[in-house]
Parts: structure tokens; C-alpha cells; sequence
């Protein structure tokens, strides 16, 4: 979305400060039809390009290969292109008056996210496999199958064991994608379908180019080492425009790939398209694919969804911060005609009220500039248990927040919150979000302040926390250094994205992979490196953890009364003296009488009178007769 070029710009009074939460009872329950609504149809497309692959053997070809030395190169990606938000007025109310209501309050404070059950390197800022080309973003993503972790960014993509992260086989982006007839792929996206076993990719390639092109692929097993089957499929037949920024999610029927289109002459922002593959098709390795056009929409995410029943594919996007306008969409049939709904004809309105669109290098951190804040698209979403689930960047007063949101399957608002500093202390970008089949959720995202540097983080939501709110968030991975890395350009990017995703093999564990910066190489513009982290977090269907006891009383020492010891014998008056929390100044021998040797004569001060706790007790102890 197109942001303005000046820090915290078109800031507008938020309806709440802070941690914002809110819970709604269900607007509309289930999938509603209405007369307003709007539906688009798809047209069958062909396969421009097709190839099947080894991940292991391209991984130890590569290896054998002689790599490049010297100097690091930028290598050329796209930055994402953005269209401008609608200053449109929404008319529907806000089911709040303002000031905002908070329906249910959130878990005390200062309760933690758990701890990650395992957490290990991703991938790092490395060269492209064999060359000394180096990217910016790495655009971070990766996916989990039962036993294996497959890590896709914009350099390469790495498996590794699901164990301990231990790298099996490497392969650089381009050399992935193309025996599918790729020369530069960009914006990859990687999901795992636990209900079929396997890996589904995709991304985009050639930018700004006649030869613009939509990939996706799909692994032959469970085994991301093995035999992938991958595809190349026109972006535009007409060659008037080029594909940016793809968003993909499937169901059982379905894999979904939304596409901004941006015209070739201008690069300006033309139409939203959707490719819909047949999936059953594509798991045999013969897709049927069909292409919706002229959608009026801008990086839609459709939802990956778990579920084995679900025949709708349900799809959000983010249209306007000013109005906190959403709008949703589904798809309800495939190729060889497609249909995809705007469900109410229209926009609807996110009651966490309005933000500002984050623009510009605004992340803050120590010891360089800032680093780019992105925008509020929508970076990811899921359907689970009956819910859509989304997350986004929001620009707030001096800082940024990630948001969540859930809708009903009317694409009604249901229940959010943010993860927020409100003292603008820290601030949070680049979130995404999965729940599992207990009801936790996990969000996860970076983390900018400039007392230090850019880190990995997450947030932790258990089902049986209030619905509404999130633990505080815990870093994942710190910052190593400071981030700067424009390739002159200007923009020191981050991101684009995250991922998080719900582990096959239980259905509870939830992980993250997550951006953090790196140690730098020298310094200046160019020495900043970006890195990736994987984290791990088991799932509990559990209350949050009682807070702490609280701390004991400081300790007030008893006074000293003072005790008649007049009398005793000295040992005796001593260990009187002491316990009444005195203790026994000097002790003076007089002349007294046989029989009052070794007593006490007299003592001061005066007896019952209250003292500092130790004061002393002097006294007076008869030693006999003058002889």
C-alpha cells in the first residue's frame, strides 16, 4: 500500500492507547449471502512451464560447484509495491461508542509468554548457494512437516532436521525454481498440509517484465529432501503487467495464489489476480488452473486452513488504516470457473479503531538509523476451529504494534488486540499468526528499540486465557548488531514477512521463524546482516501460570524495652537484657554487700523505656565490701 515518505505521517487520534483488546459477540454467525454481494469468475489458464526436481541431488550439485569469491553483490529484488488507500468513509457503526469499551480484560500483568520448548538458526545472511550475490530482504519464511524444517527465503532454501536444525541440503532460490523455466524468483511462500503430507511453495519471478510469471510447486512425499513437482504459469498473457507480492493458503479443494499486478510502462498498481488451482489435481501432478482477473484487491491473503471439512477458502485484506477497514472474501468453486465472493459488496470495520499506515525507516535501534517499518497489509492467515485468524503491522503514536484479529466465517469481527509499548519504548513489525487445535495461539514478529537491536520475538496466547488477550511478549533471538543495509537505495528493509506455523506431528506445538539482526561485517551502510531463528512452543490448553507471591514485608526490627534487672545476678540480667532486643552496654563493679556481690546494683536507662532496637543497657554490678 502506498506509504507517505515522512515518519509518522497521517497519524489520527486512536480510539484507545495502549494495549488494545476487544472482544465482540458474533455480528453474524456462519456464511452469510446477501444481495449486496459482489462475485468474480475465473478462466482456465495454461502451465507456461513445468519441471520435476531432486531437493537433495540439486543440493549436492550445487556444493560441487565453484563458488565464487570476492565481494559481496547486491542481488536485484523488487521492493513490494504498494497502491494507495482509499480515503473512503465507512458507514457502518462501530459496535462501541467511544471511548472504546473493553469488554474483557486481559491476563495480569508481567505473565510471560512461555519459554520455547527448542529454538536454533534458521538460515543466515549468506550468498545465494556458489556466488557472492547477497539480497535484501530475506523475506522470511519456512514451514514444518513431521520431521524436517524447510527454511525458503530470498537467498536459499535449506532443510533441516526438525531435532536440533541440523542444514541437510542447501539450494539457492534460482536454482530451485528453475527447472520450472524461473531466472529470477522473488517473495517466496512455503505452507505444509498436514492433512496430505506435503509441502506446498510458491513465488513470484521476472519483475517488471513481459516474461512475469506465478509459481508453485508441490513435494511428491512428506520428504522436503525429495522430488518436487514445480510450475510456471503466465502472469499476464497480454504482457501489459507484472506479478508482485504473492499470498497463498489452501483447503481440501483448493490452493489459492493472490497476486498484485503493477503495469509494465508505469509500474502502477492495475488489479488484484487469483490463481486457483484444482488441489486433488495437483497432488497428481496434473493441476487444473484457473486465473480470476480484474479483482479489486491488493495482497488478499487467503487462509491456510486446518480443517478436513471445510469446502470454503476464506481470504482478508486490509484496505484503509484511517477507517481500520478490512474486507473479506471467499472462494466456493474451482477450476475451470472459479468464484470468488466480496462477501457484503463492501468494506468492514476493525472495532480496534483506526492507525496510521507505518512508512519509512521508523524502526528504531541503536547504533545505526532506523530500519524500514513495512506497511499494514496483511502478512499471513488461517482458518482453525471455526475462525479466520490475521496479523498486520499498525502505525501508532511514535511506534508500531502488531495486531491480531479474528473473524467468524461471515467475516465479522469476533475478537483482537496488539502487542504494544505504549510508552513508544519498543516497538513491533512484521507479525504472523497460526492457532492450534487447543484454541493457543502463537504470534510472532520483531522487535525495534534504541536501546538495542533488532530482534526475533513472540507473544503467547493460551486457550484458556481471556479471550481476548495476549501474554507479554518475550524475545526470541537478540539483536547482534546494528542493521544497516540499503544497497544505496534508501530503504534499510526488513521482513517482509514471518512465519508461524502449527507442528504436524502433534497438532499443538506452535513454531516461529523470525528475523533478527546479525553481527555486522565492518561498518557503515553495508555491514548490517539480517538473520533468521527458529522457536518452538508446546502448546497447553492451560491458565496462564499464577503471578508471583507477593514480596514479604520489609523486616521492622522489635524496639528495645528496657527490663528491671535490678537484682539478678549478672549472666542472668544479661540474657534478660537480650531478650527484650537490648543489648548489654558497659557493665561498671561498685562497692556493695556480701550478699549483692556479683548482682545488679542499678542500671540505666530506666526501666520500660522503649528504644531503638540494640540500644544499650548499662549497668551497675556489685563486686563486695571495701577491704
Amino acid at each position: 500500500m502506498e506509504r507517505a515518505r515522512g515518519p509518522w505521517t497521517r497519524l489520527l487520534p486512536l480510539v484507545v492507547g495502549g494495549l488494545v483488546a476487544v472482544v465482540l459477540p458474533a455480528l453474524a454467525v456462519g456464511k452469510g449471502a446477501s444481495s449486496s454481494e459482489v462475485s468474480y469468475h475465473g478462466r482456465p489458464t495454461q502451465i507456461a512451464g513445468a519441471g520435476v526436481v531432486n531437493f537433495a541431488q540439486l543440493s549436492r550439485l550445487e556444493a560441487r560447484r565453484p563458488h565464487a569469491l570476492g565481494p559481496l553483490t547486491p542481488y536485484p529484488l523488487p521492493e513490494p509495491q504498494e497502491k494507495p488507500e482509499p480515503q473512503s468513509q465507512i458507514t457502518l457503526p462501530s459496535p462501541f461508542q467511544a471511548p472504546l469499551g473493553l469488554p474483557e480484560a486481559g491476563p495480569a500483568p508481567n505473565v510471560p509468554s512461555p519459554s520455547p520448548a527448542a529454538n536454533f538458526i534458521a538460515h543466515a545472511d549468506t550468498p545465494l548457494v556458489g556466488t557472492t550475490s547477497s539480497v535484501i530482504p530475506p523475506d522470511t519464511d519456512g514451514a514444518v512437516g513431521q520431521d524436517k524444517l524447510m527454511v525458503t527465503l530470498n537467498n536459499n532454501y535449506v532443510v533441516e532436521q526438525k531435532s536440533d536444525g541440523a542444514v541437510l541440503s542447501t539450494v539457492s532460490m534460482p536454482t530451485f525454481w528453475g527447472p520450472a523455466g524461473a531466472v529470477q524468483p522473488f517473495d517466496p511462500k512455503t505452507l505444509y498440509d498436514p492433512y496430505n503430507n506435503r509441502w506446498i511453495v510458491s513465488a513470484v519471478s521476472e519483475p517488471q517484465s513481459s516474461s512475469s510469471s506465478i509459481l508453485f510447486g508441490i513435494s511428491d512425499s512428506s520428504d522436503p529432501s525429495g522430488a518436487w513437482h514445480l510450475y510456471r504459469v503466465d502472469a499476464d498473457p497480454t504482457d501489459a503487467a507484472w506479478a508482485d507480492y504473492p499470498a497463498i493458503g489452501f483447503n481440501k479443494n483448493w490452493v489459492a495464489i493472490h497476486v498484485n499486478m503493477f503495469s509494465n510502462s508505469g509500474n502502477s498498481y492495475t488489479q488484484g489476480r487469483l490463481l486457483v488451482i484444482d488441489y486433488p489435481s495437483l497432488r497428481s501432478f496434473a493441476p487444473s488452473t484457473a486465473l480470476v482477473t480484474g479483482l479489486p484487491s491488493f495482497t488478499t491473503q487467503p487462509a491456510m486452513t486446518y480443517s478436513t471439512g471445510e469446502n470454503t477458502l476464506y481470504m482478508v485484506e486490509h484496505i484503509g488504516s484511517a477507517a481500520a477497514a478490512y474486507r473479506f472474501w471467499t472462494v466456493t468453486s474451482g477450476p475451470p470457473s472459479p468464484a470468488v465472493t466480496l462477501v457484503g459488496g463492501g468494506a468492514k470495520v476493525n472495532p480496534l479503531g483506526p492507525w496510521s499506515i507505518p512508512s519509512g525507516n521508523i524502526l528504531p535501534q541503536s547504533g545505526a538509523g532506523g530500519v524500514d517499518a513495512g506497511d499494514s497489509r496483511i502478512l499471513n492467515a488461517v482458518f482453525r476451529n471455526g475462525g479466520i485468524y490475521y496479523a498486520q503491522t499498525v502505525g501508532l503514536p511514535g511506534r508500531t504494534a502488531a495486531q491480531w484479529v479474528e473473524l467468524n466465517t461471515a467475516g465479522n469481527f469476533v475478537r483482537g488486540g496488539r502487542v504494544d509499548d505504549p510508552s513508544g519504548a519498543r516497538s513491533y513489525a512484521y507479525p504472523s499468526i497460526s492457532a492450534n487445535a487447543y484454541g493457543d495461539i502463537l504470534l510472532g514478529f520483531s522487535a525495534f528499540a534504541a536501546t538495542g537491536f533488532p530482534s526475533a520475538a513472540y507473544a503467547f496466547h493460551a486457550a484458556a486465557d481471556p479471550a481476548s488477550s495476549m501474554r507479554d511478549p518475550v524475545i526470541l533471538k537478540a539483536g547482534e548488531g546494528a542493521y544497516a543495509k540499503t544497497f544505496g537505495h534508501g530503504r534499510n528493509r526488513w521482513g517482509d514477512y514471518s512465519n508461524v506455523q502449527v507442528d504436524p506431528a502433534d497438532d499443538t506445538s506452535l513454531w516461529t521463524i523470525g528475523e533478527y539482526a546479525g553481527t555486522p561485517v565492518g561498518s557503515g551502510d553495508g555491514s548490517g546482516r539480517w538473520s533468521t531463528w527458529w522457536g518452538k512452543f508446546t502448546g497447553t490448553g492451560a491458565p496462564p501460570p499464577p503471578p508471583p507471591p507477593p514480596p514479604p514485608p520489609p523486616f521492622i526490627p522489635p524496639k528495645c524495652v528496657v527490663p528491671n534487672v535490678v537484682g539478678q545476678r549478672l549472666p542472668s540480667a544479661k540474657t534478660k537484657i537480650r531478650a527484650r532486643h537490648c543489648r548489654v552496654g558497659k557493665v561498671t563493679y561498685a562497692t556493695s554487700t556480701k550478699r549483692r556481690k556479683g548482682r545488679v546494683l542499678r542500671e540505666r536507662p530506666t526501666v520500660g523505656k522503649r528504644l531503638a532496637s540494640g540500644a544499650k543497657v548499662s549497668l551497675w554490678v556489685g563486686r563486695g565490701p571495701r577491704r
